[in-house]
């Protein structure tokens, strides 16, 4: 948060608030890496971005399940508890789960754009009028899985460093892994991952396909909405 405000500011994030994230990096696997990574591209710096990014990306191992603390079930510190013990029995030296990767607004300057539009998910008062109390809590915020997020991030960062060969291949995999009904199943904001990758698509210029994953879980209350009639607006505007 501190970070984001310095960002608003347009003042430089200092030494200091980059060493806190030291603190929180053992957290798990991967959730508080990437968000590191995020802030640093945010900052601008891409190589230190891309160093934290191919260390997620070590770790990330197959036996690494993912977690979503939203969901019921998955909140109660035992699970937590027994994986970590799970764990120490097997001799890995990194905890074997990955957190969904969660940005509040107050951190939405530490954020990819394209997650700006998670926080904006009420499309009218009735709206969110019909939302239980679990899903107001996270209206505010943008919450993305980690592996989703690791690749899009790579697509980003590398494209900002000229890198275009592994820039098209963080994008491959990320369609690659969301187009495996396999880990499909492990998704929990299936959503939002087909966000990044239709927001890939995009800055491809390849409007077609940006429309098509866009609109593919298609809802008139999620984010989709506004990507849709951004899109949407691209491509009437490149036939005039």
């Amino acid at each position: 948060m501190q970070a984001s405000k310095c960002l608003r500011q347009r003042c430089p994030v200092v030494s200091e608030i980059i060493r806190r994230f030291q603190y929180s990096l053992n957290t798990d696997v991967a959730s508080s890496r990437l968000k590191f990574a995020s802030v640093l591209y945010c900052c601008g710096h891409l190589h230190a971005a891309v160093i934290v990014l191919d260390d997620v990306e070590r770790r990330y191992h197959n036996r690494v399940k993912p977690v979503c603390g939203k969901l019921e079930g998955q909140r109660d510190i035992h699970v937590f508890a027994n994986m970590l013990s799970d764990n120490c029995d097997q001799g890995f030296s990194e905890l074997p789960f990955a957190l969904c990767v969660q940005f509040f607004r107050q951190e939405a300057y530490c954020a990819p754009y394209i997650l700006l539009f998670e926080m904006n998910r009420g499309m009218t008062e009735d709206d969110v009028s019909q939302r239980d109390y679990v899903d107001k809590q996270w209206m505010d915020s943008a919450e993305v899985d980690a592996r989703p997020l690791l690749y899009y991030l790579q697509y980003l960062t590398y494209g900002g460093l000229g890198e275009r060969d592994k820039q098209c291949h963080a994008m491959r995999e990320l369609e690659s892994f969301i187009c495996n009904p396999i880990h499909r199943r492990n998704l929990y904001h299936q959503k939002t991952a087909i966000s990044l990758l239709g927001h890939c698509f995009e800055m491809e210029g390849n409007y077609r396909a940006a429309l098509h994953w866009y609109s593919n879980f298609f809802c008139c209350c999620n984010a989709n909405y506004w990507h849709v009639q951004r899109v949407r607006r691209l491509i009437s505007s490149a036939y005039y």
